[in-house]
């Protein structure tokens, strides 16, 4: 199920590739074998290359993916300084050990002024407490079958704001935050509890509860000197 939280990272690349003229290149940091952001912008009409990065294989068959890099966003060195202009993780920071070397990496990797779109849990909502207290094996029985294996959860980032915070000193500028109820798109396919999500996520997004709504996406500037 695509969340809302993806389709919004999709609506800002969109503007952000609409605004610029000839083939741009992007990168999908912690892309893992999923292409369903690229697909949805190629189907735009949209031109770009997009290249991508996973700790594990991350090679797909696509005439718009050019290189494949395995390796980790805290170290990055296979990929040269100021290679992209835009950059974008979808639900990937939560994996992630060391915010700031990430914070760093992605800023070295990215043309001054480039932009990084992110989706990523909010630590604080209800749902992820209890994510970080319990398994990756018990993570996994809310992922469709077929679909990337889950990977352990960090959390390195204690709160939104603390991970704004890590990133406005490591060279990134705060363009937008946007915050998205999340419950139904873990619990969709379970019958009962799918009705009660529904009603949770309706109540937090109307009251716009931010400790309580679980996903959000921030969309940074690279203003490194």
């Amino acid at each position: 199920m695509q969340t809302e939280a993806e389709k919004y990272l999709i609506k800002i690349l969109k503007k952000l590739l609409t605004l610029k003229k000839g083939v741009i290149k992007i990168i999908n940091l912690g892309a893992a074998k999923s292409v369903v952001i690229e697909e949805d912008l190629k189907k735009s009409g949209l031109k770009f290359i997009c290249d991508r990065s996973d700790i594990n294989d991350c090679k797909v068959d696509k005439s718009y993916v050019k290189r494949c890099y395995t390796c980790s966003l805290e170290d990055m060195k296979p990929i040269q300084s100021n290679s992209y202009t835009f950059a974008f993780a979808n639900f990937v920071m939560e994996h992630i050990t060391d915010i700031k070397k990430m914070a760093k990496e992605t800023s070295r990797i990215i043309e001054k002024e480039g932009n990084l779109v992110i989706s990523l849990p909010n630590p604080q909502a209800p749902e992820f407490v209890v994510a970080k207290k319990t398994s990756t094996k018990f993570h996994q029985l809310f992922r469709k079958k077929g679909h990337d294996e889950a990977y352990p959860v960090n959390y390195a980032y204690k709160s939104i704001e603390n991970f704004i915070a890590i990133m406005e000193k490591n060279n990134w500028r705060l363009i937008e935050k946007k915050y998205f109820p999340a419950t139904y798109s873990y619990l969709y396919r379970f019958p009962l509890i799918k009705l009660l999500s529904r009603v949770y996520d309706r109540m937090t997004d109307y009251f716009q509860a931010q400790r309580l709504l679980g996903h959000v996406v921030l969309h940074f500037e690279n203003i490194k000197d």
